[in-house]
């Protein structure tokens, strides 16, 4: 009786283990529909934070969300991939993909960007592609991909970059930088309108720094 009993709780808790499982893998949002270990999410209004954390990919497509949120990943710790495409958001905050100590593919595309947070990128040691393609970005914080050494790609193109000295530090980088960068063009000044960023050098600015200002004035 006492090995029946036994045996028979086994059973019981092998059950519950595989249907708690289950249960753990069926957090699934209601806008978002998924895979074993991948989810797209469509149409949605706030960036979901059930997903299961082994997840490995996150898609974001037509969503209505104003803006990604500091730390709005920091759930899925095993992100490599995560893409946003026509959504409606305008900005990206600090830390906004904090935790994502894995993540090598970020496509944030076909949107409305406006600004990024000089600090968006902070702690994303393993990006080897960087997409801000086809947004309203008319220049980049200084030193935005400072430190990410394992950055092959980086597409900007679409975008209605001011060729200004804000954007000086972009050409020294890109004359540095080992990474291919994709064909991207100055919306202005009208000086520079229609012309490749990717051929200027940073001799084509005629800046004047606030330091050397002051010293001047001295």
């Amino acid at each position: 009786m006492t090995l029946r009993r036994a045996v028979f709780f086994c059973v019981v808790c092998l059950l519950m283990s595989v249907n708690g499982s289950r249960r753990k893998r069926a957090r699934c949002p209601a806008s978002c529909t998924c895979s074993k270990d991948n989810a797209l999410c469509a149409d949605t209004g706030s960036i979901p934070r059930s997903f299961p954390p082994d997840f490995l990919s996150l898609s974001f497509v037509k969503s209505s969300f104003d803006e990604i949120p500091k730390e709005s990943f920091i759930h899925t710790p095993a992100l490599h991939l995560l893409l946003f495409t026509a959504n409606t958001f305008d900005s990206i905050n600090e830390d906004a993909f904090l935790g994502l100590p894995h993540l090598e593919y970020l496509l944030i595309e076909n949107s409305q960007i406006k600004s990024i947070s000089p600090f968006v990128f902070r702690g994303l040691k393993s990006l080897i592609h960087i997409s801000l393609a086809f947004n309203n970005l008319e220049t980049l914080p200084k030193d935005l991909f400072k430190g990410m050494e394992a950055l092959t790609k980086l597409d900007l193109r679409g975008n209605l970059f001011s060729c200004d000295c804000k954007l000086k530090w972009l050409v020294e980088w890109m004359y540095h930088t080992n990474a291919t960068v994709d064909q991207i063009y100055c919306n202005g000044p009208e000086a520079y309108k229609g012309k490749k960023i990717n051929d200027l050098t940073p001799q084509s600015f005629d800046c004047i720094t606030t330091d050397f200002s002051l010293l001047k004035s001295l």
